[in-house]
């Protein structure tokens, strides 16, 4: 048994004028035949209410992945290599990694500080640091220094002329001492050196007490050239594991001069701006 059902719709256009239009749904429904629901239109999107639910659910997931993606470029751990915990993040543009060295030093703040900002002695225990030398400048608030790394095979030896500034986190009283690198036009290239101009390089000396510093490097660098980013992440990641071993080493000693923050022009400068913790 059957019946004819006729449904006539009328809309109208919200854009000024009235459009008539009639829609005539003709369909014969036999009683046996099971209640089958009709999907909702939506009055506003002009599309049925699980489309809606879905583009909802996929908008939600989106923003969940980039949250994910985003968090994913935070410092991963990779190992611990001599009381120096590793870190790595990867550059999804540039295809570099970036890497970070912690570790904890038996020494007061103000004797990291004296190894740090006595940069002239950055080549006795800064790995394949060859030179580190201090550029004139007519400003006492810049810094400026040239800096000149072994290369390691099959690589060539690298250069690069740096920006060095110094800041110090006011609640934390933590020192960063960065060199970016910059106007390479004061020092001119050399001789079977390939130049750096995207370089990043620092030094964080955080206080933890009157007798205990920790000491934090991170550095990324395009080496220039035509070395594979697998050859420079390899030789890069050693650098914060070895630079911060023979830091430990050199302050635990007491090898570091404490003096040099008062004869060293940069470091006696930079000691005008610094709080050492109470």
């Amino acid at each position: 048994m059957s019946q004819l059902f006729t449904r006539k719709v009328s809309e109208s256009n919200h854009g000024g004028g009235t459009l008539a239009r009639q829609v005539i749904h003709q369909r014969r429904i036999s009683f046996c035949e099971p209640h089958r629901q009709v999907t909702p239109i939506s009055r506003n999107k002009g599309y049925p209410m699980h489309m809606r639910t879905l583009t909802h659910t996929l908008m939600a997931l989106a923003i969940a992945s980039t949250s994910v993606a985003a968090r994913a470029q935070d410092w991963q751990p990779t190992k611990e290599v001599d009381g120096v915990q590793l870190y790595a993040k990867s550059d999804p543009n540039e295809g570099l990694k970036s890497f970070k060295g912690v570790v904890r030093i038996k020494a007061s703040m103000k004797q990291a500080l004296a190894a740090v900002l006595v940069r002239e002695t950055f080549p006795e225990w800064v790995y394949n640091m060859l030179e580190d030398r201090t550029l004139p400048t007519d400003n006492a608030d810049q810094s400026y220094c040239y800096m000149w790394i072994k290369g390691v095979w099959p690589t060539s030896d690298r250069d690069t002329v740096a920006r060095v500034t110094v800041e110090q986190n006011p609640k934390t009283l933590a020192v960063s001492v960065v060199a970016r690198s910059t106007e390479q036009q004061r020092v001119p290239p050399q001789k079977d050196r390939v130049r750096m101009t995207n370089m990043y390089s620092g030094f964080t000396v955080i206080p933890v007490s009157d007798t205990e510093t920790e000491v934090q490097l991170e550095g990324v660098a395009d080496p220039a050239g035509s070395i594979p980013n697998f050859v420079t992440n390899m030789v890069a990641g050693d650098l914060p594991a070895k630079t911060l071993s023979a830091l430990k080493t050199r302050l635990e000693s007491g090898k570091v001069d404490i003096k040099a923050l008062e004869t060293v022009p940069f470091a006696q400068i930079s000691m005008q701006k610094i709080k050492l913790p109470q």
